[in-house]
């Protein structure tokens, strides 16, 4: 992953309002909201954000495609951080919502 989209991924992810949102869901076990926040919502402004600054337009779909999964593994790493939960963990979380749809 290129420093600049790390830098650009590690502090949006590290927003105090948005982890404190993301920290809400899941004392509420709603991880299905949780992993549509970290997965879509923020992962996509940010590659289109760097995209952006890249002069490629918004959301390059080059850029979204060669990048995606680097910056949702930023957003997971920077949870479990905050939380204290392992990544273990909340892979059971995302394993059993995909087995429930």
């Amino acid at each position: 992953m290129e420093e600049r989209l790390r830098e650009l991924a590690e502090s949006r992810y590290q927003q105090k309002e948005f982890l404190a949102t993301l920290f809400e869901l899941a004392l509420e076990e709603q991880w299905f909201d949780l992993q549509h926040m970290v997965q879509h919502d923020m992962a996509k402004a940010i590659l289109a954000d760097y995209s952006y600054e890249l002069g490629k337009d918004y959301l390059n779909r080059d850029i979204f495609l060669a990048h995606w999964e680097d910056v949702i593994d930023v957003g997971w790493r920077t949870f479990c951080n905050h939380t204290g939960l392992s990544r273990d963990k909340v892979n059971q979380h995302l394993r059993r919502l995909r087995e429930a749809i």
